[in-house]
């Protein structure tokens, strides 16, 4: 019997990498951490590395980065030839690369702090705070002392959405360094806004002021912080001066504060004008997705409908071509499988229901869609001196993820959330829910989010669709208020806003479509398999007919208030200003079927929204039809 031909080496693949290095997959991005070679004979290539970074040094950027690609092809865990390969990539502008590169530097022992902070820089200066915690979080692990470590996770943190954990690291920051830092007060300051602390952010803004220089980000940001306590006219002041700064002509943030400024004045061509100037300022470089929103406000403020949707498009492909954020089904699909599954009336029976908890202000639950109008309403009640608003800080998601150690710490199933709320049908976890609900309320009182006068907080938490199952199981009595909109007025308000939400739902009118009806699908089958106080009020109704409106919703909430004078009071005071405040305008009806004014724009959105049309009556009317 004849021996079997031995099987054909395989050949080397040689598909370039996708992140844009220059080397070839299976030694970049696909690397198996078994096959190169080992490290102690990176001496054979010694003599290319010293050619390479020779050349580098001449400015001979074509020869460096020949030399090391055949380097790092032969030894791609090469600390030196990566960074070098990497300092080319970063000042070439392919961040995918220069990315991919520092996190395997950052990877190689001995590990440095700098490596982690530099790659987590980069990733912030595509967006991706989220990604970028886990190196900074690293880095302090390496460097529990360093006060720049400390400032890079607070301004992850902030801009993670959590404002609390991100102002301790600004503080131990500011506690280790010996002298004031300028930008690290006014990121400070900016934290401080994003959680409603209006004075003691404009405090903190006059420290990173007090210098002979004053910084343009802190007058700025300043700007924003005196337009939310209502005091325009110092806003505008701060800009003038901001305005005036020999940072400020390339200061694009600057450029667009004054544009939104103009716009919020009323005048569309000068927030144009200000846009354009920008454009003119960085060409060829295009404009950001927020430069591009705002432009597109402009022009529909200016009845130039078609020109606004071609401003909105050009800021979601930014998003899209530039910074490659593409949506993703998958987390909304998943969260709405499992609301179906735990959710289930027969199953649910069970559930402990918790006595209201006692001296304590009773939860409003605010529910709509992004850009419903549920901004308006909370603003509308805040006036109210028995309610204070939460906006989107109120800690019903941490309590989504605490509840199921919870359970298991009090000998339940290991559950995710939500199925982890069976868990506490049995035994000493029946307690949990009453616990849950506590300490939601400690949690907005040790944040200063209500007052001592307060009955009532609002909670319009963007997770809330999501949510809303615990937050009836945790307050059983609260009313919950839908706030409901047409829903391509709705998909079209988020479309054109530089936000993403989950999943990068708002990358296309598509996505914010799946998103709306996947949210909306949860809300009705939680309504459908519990019992709640729940009252649906239009958006079209809100604006057009806001005193009766409001009128019905204090009477559903049990709160005896004048709608009138609550409409045209000023803003009242309250614990925790509202972020949309420095933006809020009085209730007007050029949000009331917007979509009418941008013809057929809808494309692949309209098969998933159509039903929700019909099912919430607005095909009903014409005024409603699409």
């Amino acid at each position: 019997m004849s021996a079997a031909s031995p099987s054909p080496a395989p050949r080397p693949d040689p598909a370039p990498c996708a992140c844009g290095s220059g080397l070839r997959a299976r030694r970049c991005c696909a690397l198996d951490g078994g096959g190169p070679p080992d490290p102690a004979h990176h001496a054979l290539v010694a003599p290319q590395v010293e050619q390479a970074r020779a050349a580098r040094t001449a400015g001979r950027n074509r020869e460096a980065e020949r030399l090391l690609l055949q380097v790092l092809d032969l030894a791609p865990l090469h600390r030196e030839a990566l960074r070098l390969l990497y300092e080319i990539r970063h000042a070439e502008r392919r961040i995918p690369a220069a990315i991919a590169l520092v996190a395997r530097i950052a990877a190689l022992p001995p590990e440095t702090p700098a490596a982690h902070v530099q790659h987590a820089q980069l990733l912030i200066g595509q967006g991706r705070h989220a990604e970028a915690e886990a190196p900074a979080r690293r880095a302090l692990l390496l460097a529990p002392r360093d006060p720049s470590v400390h400032h890079l996770l607070g301004m992850i943190q902030t801009e993670t959405g959590r404002p609390t954990s991100g102002e301790r690291h600004y503080r131990m920051a500011e506690a280790l360094i010996e002298a004031p830092n300028p930008t690290l007060l006014g990121n400070l300051a900016w934290n401080l806004r994003q959680q409603g602390r209006l004075d003691e952010a404009a405090a903190v803004y006059g420290q990173a002021l007090s210098g002979t220089v004053r910084p343009v980000r802190a007058l700025a940001g300043l700007a924003q912080v005196e337009a939310g306590r209502g005091r325009f006219d110092a806003a505008e002041a701060l800009l003038a001066e901001a305005v005036t700064s020999a940072a400020a002509p390339g200061d694009r943030m600057v450029a667009a504060l004054i544009a939104l400024s103009r716009l919020r004045a009323g005048d569309a061509e000068a927030a144009l004008d200000r846009i354009a100037a920008t454009e003119a300022a960085i060409a060829p470089q295009p404009l950001l997705t927020t430069e591009l929103a705002m432009r597109g406000r402009a022009l529909e403020r200016l009845g130039r409908h078609d020109e606004a949707w071609a401003a909105y498009l050009a800021g979601r492909d930014f998003q899209r071509e530039r910074a490659r954020r593409r949506f993703d089904p998958a987390p909304i699909e998943a969260r709405l499988a499992g609301i179906r599954e735990t959710f289930r009336a027969d199953r649910l029976a069970g559930l402990p229901r918790p006595a209201p908890v006692a001296n304590a202000p009773v939860p409003v639950f605010l529910l709509g869609a992004p850009r419903s109008g549920s901004s308006l309403l909370e603003h509308l009640l805040a006036q109210a001196t028995e309610i204070d608003p939460a906006d989107n800080r109120a800690p019903l998601p941490g309590l989504g993820r605490l509840l199921p150690r919870l359970v298991e710490g009090f000998g339940g199933p290991t559950l995710d959330f939500p199925a982890a709320l069976e868990g506490t049908v049995a035994g000493e976890a029946q307690d949990i829910p009453a616990i849950l609900a506590s300490r939601y309320v400690a949690l907005i009182r040790a944040a200063g989010i209500v007052g001592p006068q307060a009955r009532f907080v609002t909670d319009r938490h963007p997770e809330l669709p999501w949510l809303l199952g615990l937050a009836n199981t945790l307050f059983p009595g609260a009313p919950v208020i839908h706030v409901l909109r047409h829903p391509l007025d709705v998909v079209l308000s988020g479309f054109a806003q530089d936000r993403l939400y989950e999943g990068n739902a708002g990358v296309t009118l598509a996505s914010l479509a799946r998103l709306y009806d996947a949210q909306m699908n949860a809300i009705a089958h939680v309504r459908g398999q519990t019992t709640m106080r729940y009252l649906p009020v239009r958006y079209e109704d809100l604006v057009t007919d806001t005193e009766a409106t409001l009128r019905r919703v204090l009477d559903f909430i049990g709160l005896a208030a004048d709608p009138a004078a609550m409409i045209t009071a000023p803003p009242r005071a309250v614990p925790r200003v509202p972020a949309y405040r420095a933006e809020l305008e009085p209730p007007h009806r050029r949000g009331v079927f917007r979509h009418r004014r941008f013809g057929d724009v809808f494309g692949e959105a309209m098969p998933v929204l159509a039903p929700w049309i019909e099912r919430l009556g607005y095909a009903a009317t014409p005024e409603g039809a699409a």
